[in-house]
């Protein structure tokens, strides 16, 4: 049964998502300043939600990428969980996460880094891999934290990017991080699992009305970000439900029952068990997608205690 907040979140949001897809455009057609506005307004989350008291942020830079470092009086400065923010790749931001990442590492115990990593169309795919991992490495590199210490996580499309990050540092057979953290990842940007149907996007309160009329205009949901030549299904670098996790660290994935990426995350679970890789699933019931963003949901925070006894098996 969902608590009387998480009602109100619901409608809420659903007020907002109808709002946001009215002034749908295709990425190739949307003007600079509307672009600016839905990231303007994105933003607006983080910077006025809530914030745990004590909440300090800092911003640096991880080899030349825009990061902020986020803490509170619980945080251990020795316990790194490096943070992507989501947008599909072309919103978002550490601002728009301000609220998200506070609770985050006050309920986890862990000092958040959270990369402005570049944003599509002004910088289509690989630009948002390449900033992934050059903000771990950075972290190794130029903090003196070693892998061991650091966990990847992100929600939406920055779980996708924390998949492919994962992905690449595999590829490249360098060190990895201690585990990763989803939260109702990105992992099949073609939307060609079993959830993406009109019912469903009905259901998604959030990203619904949104996805609805993206259909409608016969886009991709990828064009935002990635060029066409460069989506091909069976690259895990893109496509993370295709990749190998033989070997990986293990992963957490957390996705609301009422949300259109829901077979990704199912999708993504079975390749885990394929490949033998530990892992942990929770599907939340009566959840939208990224439910965790409103953080006066006891939901939410139930939630961020799962990540928290997570790190506590996984993370040094």
């Amino acid at each position: 049964m969902l608590s009387k907040e998480a009602e109100q979140s619901i409608k809420r949001f659903k007020s907002f998502s109808v709002f946001m897809s009215s002034m749908y455009e295709s990425p190739g057609n949307m003007s600079k300043s509307k672009r600016r506005f839905f990231r303007w307004f994105i933003n607006l989350q983080g910077i006025f939600g809530p914030k745990v008291e004590g909440t300090t942020k800092e911003e640096i830079s991880l080899d030349g990428i825009n990061t902020w470092k986020v803490s509170t009086p619980n945080s251990d400065p020795n316990r790194i969980l490096l943070y992507y923010h989501g947008g599909a790749y072309s919103m978002g931001s550490p601002k728009s996460h301000y609220s998200l990442v506070s609770y985050l590492a006050d309920i986890t115990g862990t000092t958040i880094y959270v990369p402005d990593y570049r944003l599509g169309p002004e910088n289509k795919y690989p630009a948002q891999l390449e900033d992934g991992v050059r903000a771990f490495k950075a972290l190794i590199n130029d903090f003196n934290y070693s892998s061991e210490q650091i966990t990847i996580g992100g929600d939406s499309a920055g779980g996708n990017l924390a998949l492919i990050t994962l992905l690449k540092l595999k590829e490249e057979g360098k060190y990895l991080p201690n585990s990763l953290v989803l939260l109702s990842p990105w992992a099949d940007p073609a939307g060609t699992g079993e959830s993406y149907n009109l019912e469903m996007a009905d259901r998604d309160i959030l990203i619904g009305p949104m996805i609805k009329k993206v259909w409608e205009n016969n886009d991709n949901l990828y064009d935002g970000y990635l060029n066409n030549e460069d989506a091909n299904q069976n690259n895990p670098l893109v496509f993370p439900i295709s990749g190998n996790y033989e070997n990986c660290p293990p992963i957490m994935i957390q996705v609301g029952t009422e949300e259109l990426l829901l077979s990704d995350s199912r999708t993504l679970k079975e390749a885990l068990e394929r490949d033998k890789c530990i892992h942990e699933y929770f599907e939340w019931e009566g959840m939208y997608h990224v439910f965790h963003i409103d953080v006066n949901m006891p939901e939410t925070i139930s939630a961020f205690k799962q990540i928290a006894n997570f790190l506590d098996k996984y993370s040094s």
